[in-house]
């Protein structure tokens, strides 16, 4: 017996010694240091998509996933891009870090490259999706159009700052998009004015204002925001409002340098994105 004792002694002892130490010929642990410091860039995500890589590259840190459908292309507006598909989209969880701002983002910047030809069905672009809504609490669409370079782009709304369930649209026809060219876009949201404004390669071509809109402030947002695809086209969909529609389709076309800001980027900064191909 007191051989067993001895045995089972040594056995734990070597355990926990084994467990203390790093196996420095094959290390576990790789981790970044960490700061301890929260982020302060408006910058909230950003996908440059270079060497075949999804995830965010921004501080914020969204955990970004595709549904296993995802391609890239070399010829990207800086690097590699995202080549999206009728099967292909992508899901950018927000980090627990986040998960107070996005509710209540007030400003917003929708900024990204993006070519493809023209659609002959709805197209999902971006969405900070609702989870029991049929549409999201901030949708950007492409709606079928009749022109082979004019893009129909929808925006969707709801907002719960200045009445509940404050729904708005609003429609952009923004022209020399489809092409076989790059085109960078910026839709901006400024609450101070309630305001929307669309950018197209630097300049801005569309402007609406959405009266007593205010701050955005949402409800039941989803844990993942959705990047090529409506909220309900995913599998499983995002909301318990609606699943997959016949006329709704994810996005074939490509995307590069894919960025969302908490903030009013003027016309100088998207002007300075634009020129340098970020």
């Amino acid at each position: 017996m007191k051989k067993y004792i001895v045995s089972v002694a040594s056995c734990l002892f070597a355990l926990c010694m084994q467990s203390c130490f790093q196996d420095m010929d094959h290390p576990a642990f790789d981790y970044p240091e960490s700061t301890g410091e929260v982020p302060t860039t408006p910058l909230k995500m950003y996908l440059p998509f270079d060497e075949e890589d999804i995830r965010d590259k921004g501080e914020w840190g969204f955990l970004v996933a595709d549904n296993g459908n995802a391609k890239f292309v070399e010829d990207g507006i800086a690097g590699m891009a995202y080549q999206g598909a009728e099967n292909a989209y992508i899901l950018a969880k927000t980090p627990s870090i986040l998960e107070n701002n996005i509710p209540t983002i007030g400003d917003l910047t929708v900024a990204f490259w993006m070519r493809t030809t023209k659609n002959t069905s709805a197209q999902g672009l971006f969405s900070i999706p609702n989870s029991i809504k049929f549409w999201g609490n901030f949708d950007i669409f492409l709606e079928n159009n009749n022109s082979e370079t004019q893009a129909f782009f929808k925006v969707h709304i709801f907002n719960q700052a200045a009445k509940e369930n404050d729904e708005r649209w609003v429609e952009a026809k923004i022209d020399d998009i489809f092409g076989s060219e790059w085109v960078h876009l910026a839709f901006v949201y400024d609450g101070n004015t309630s305001t929307i404004t669309v950018y197209r390669n630097g300049e801005g071509v569309f402007t609406k204002e959405l009266p007593d809109c205010g701050k955005l402030k949402f409800n039941n947002v989803g844990a993942s925001l959705a990047v090529g695809a409506f909220q309900f086209s995913t599998t499983p969909s995002l909301t318990s409002g609606a699943g997959a529609q016949t006329w709704a389709k994810n996005f074939p076309g490509q995307l590069d340098q894919f960025r969302l800001y908490d903030k009013v980027l003027t016309a100088t900064e998207i002007q300075s994105i634009y020129s340098g191909k970020e």
